[in-house]
Order: C-alpha cells, then structure tokens, then sequence
C-alpha cells in the first residue's frame, strides 16, 4: 500500500518545513509526496527544493504553477499521485508521523486480509497556541459502504467535509472524476459527498494524526472578519444538492442524514462566525438573516426539529430558529 501526500503550497514559507518534516519518515517508507506549489510569489518553492535537497527526500514530485487556487492545485496532485490512496495535507499543518503511520498500518492490514477499503477516516487536532484538543472524538468502526457511514456519522455528529482527515482510494477518485470546484472556498464540500454517497467500504480509527494549526488570522474563517465571499458555503449547499436530488433511490435512502449535513455545515460556517460577530458588528445581523432565510437551511431545520435523536444540542439550535428566528441569535449565543 502507498499514499500519495498531496500538499497544495502557497505563500507559506515559515511554515513549510514543519510540515514535510512531519511526513519525511512516511517518505522514507515508501510513500509519495506530491507538491504543487500555486505560485507563490515569496520563497516557498526555492525552500521546498532545498528541503528536499538537504534531506535527500525519496519518491518527491514538486510541480509549480501559475496561482490557481487550492482546488485547481489538489486536482493537479490528483492527476499526479501514483499512491494507491490519496491523503491531502495543507501545508500550514503537519502530522503526528507515528500516529499517522498507525493510520497506513491498520489500512494495510485490513487490505492484506483481503478488504477493498475506499475510505479510512480519522480524527484530527485543533492546534491553537499551546493547546491541542482532538476533534472530532471517533470510535474504531468498519462501514459496509460509505452510505451506511454518511448516514451514521451524521446523525453522531461526526462527519466533516474538509478532506485532510481522510484517506480516499486513488482508483475510485479518478473513476468518479472527482475534481474540486475552482475559484471559491467551502470547496470541499460536493466532494465528499459525492465520493461517500458512491464508495463502499470504509474504515474509521480513533486515531488523530491530523494537527489543523488555527493561528493563521489571514484565514478565510478568521472569526473577526465580515466578508460576502463567505456565503459560499450557500452555493456549495445548492451545487451539493442538486448532485443529490439527480441521485437514484439507494442514495436518497440517507435524505435525513443529507439534511443534518447542511444544517451542521451551514450553521457551522456562517451561524458559528456571525452570530458572535453581531453583538458587536450590527451588520453581521443581515448575513444571519440571510443564512436562515435561505431555502435549503430553512428546509433543513425543519427537517432537524422532527428527529431528536439528531442529538440534544444541534437538535436544541433547530428549534429555536423555527419557532423564533428573531431570539435564536440570543439563545444560539449562548448554546455556542
């Protein structure tokens, strides 16, 4: 079994080190690193070949193109990867290299026993200062198919649609033609749907390798910043679900479990910014509006005050927004 480590590179040349340094001893086990630096305009290229250079870094592809987004950079280390499995790592983060081998070791047992593993799913941890708290908190399971893990991994609260605590099949990435969306952010999120809703079976470890450093306060979710480009998350909804509704019977047999899915999704990267934001920022009380008068989220939370078993805080934010949008904000404030 090989994994292709693909890491998008832009504009992080204090950083990019810490991150290969984490994966070198992956390398050296014969796995792949494929780097596609977006053109960067300060020395994270010049770095990374240094890197590879001094440390006499094994199996290494490092491409450079014009600055195209991280979309259009993952897609590139798609088409590169020679990895039996794909594993996406943002290059302003870094690995645990021992948890992270125990990842590779329990998915290359499962194959040697004669599975076919689409998916292996893991925790990760939230590095901010010096704290680090493992999130979201997974039991070992093994999933039939992916539907039967989107299905449950919602209704548990676990499922998540950034794609750097997973490690997805390379063969079946490439037979779903599965491209990230260029040119916006919450990119992610038609991704994983459409690969979990498709794939078989997959593999969920209690192990968190994955260390998401959230000092980065040029981020595009850096909490104290109002901006219109977050109500992308709106549009990756839409295209999600349209995906969905054009889906047959077997897929649409997990409807409640997609609709818990926006409901989280949004309330997360719009409700959890703006709601906070509007005690201070009066104008951040129109994005709110517009989140929750939208029709999908709307949809969404009715959908979510009819099933409890949703779980008692997310099913507790729903029915405040449905019976009285105005005070939500008040009492969602204080759930948070």
């Amino acid at each position: 079994m090989k994994v292709s480590f693909i890491i998008p590179a832009y504009n992080v040349q204090s950083v990019v080190c810490c991150c290969l340094k984490s994966i070198l001893p992956l390398l050296h086990d014969g796995h792949e690193l494929v780097l596609i630096d977006d053109g960067s305009t300060d020395k994270t290229a010049e770095i990374v070949h240094d890197f590879i250079a001094t440390e006499n870094v094994p199996n290494a592809i490092v491409l450079s193109q014009t600055n195209a987004g991280q979309s259009a950079a993952r897609n590139k280390g798609i088409q590169m990867a020679t990895g039996n499995y794909i594993w996406f790592i943002d290059a302003d983060d870094y690995v645990d290299t021992s948890e992270a081998q125990k990842v590779i070791a329990f998915a290359d047992h499962a194959i040697t026993s004669g599975k076919q593993i689409d998916a292996v799913v893991f925790g990760l941890k939230l590095d901010k200062e010096q704290t680090s708290v493992p999130y979201p908190i997974l039991q070992n399971v093994e999933y039939e198919t992916g539907i039967n893990y989107f299905r449950q991994s919602n209704i548990n609260g676990t499922f998540r649609t950034y794609p750097v605590n997973k490690l997805f099949r390379t063969a079946l990435v490439r037979q779903l033609n599965l491209t990230f969306p260029c040119g916006r952010i919450y990119e992610d999120m038609q991704w994983n749907v459409q690969y979990f809703l498709q794939c078989e079976r997959v593999l969920q470890l209690s192990l968190n390798p994955y260390h998401y450093v959230l000092s980065n306060t040029n981020s595009s979710t850096c909490p104290s910043r109002i901006q219109e480009r977050d109500f992308q998350a709106l549009t990756a909804v839409e295209e999600a679900t349209t995906w969905f509704q054009r889906q047959d019977a077997q897929t649409k047999s997990v409807e409640e479990a997609f609709h818990v899915l926006v409901f989280t999704f949004l309330s997360s990267c719009l409700l959890k910014k703006y709601i906070p934001l509007s005690f201070s920022h009066p104008e951040a009380i129109e994005y709110i509006r517009k989140t929750m008068q939208h029709p999908l989220f709307r949809k969404a939370v009715r959908h979510c005050v009819q099933h409890p078993s949703i779980g008692l805080r997310r099913w507790g934010m729903a029915l405040c927004i449905y019976f009285s949008p105005r005070l939500s904000r008040h009492i969602i404030y204080r759930m948070m």
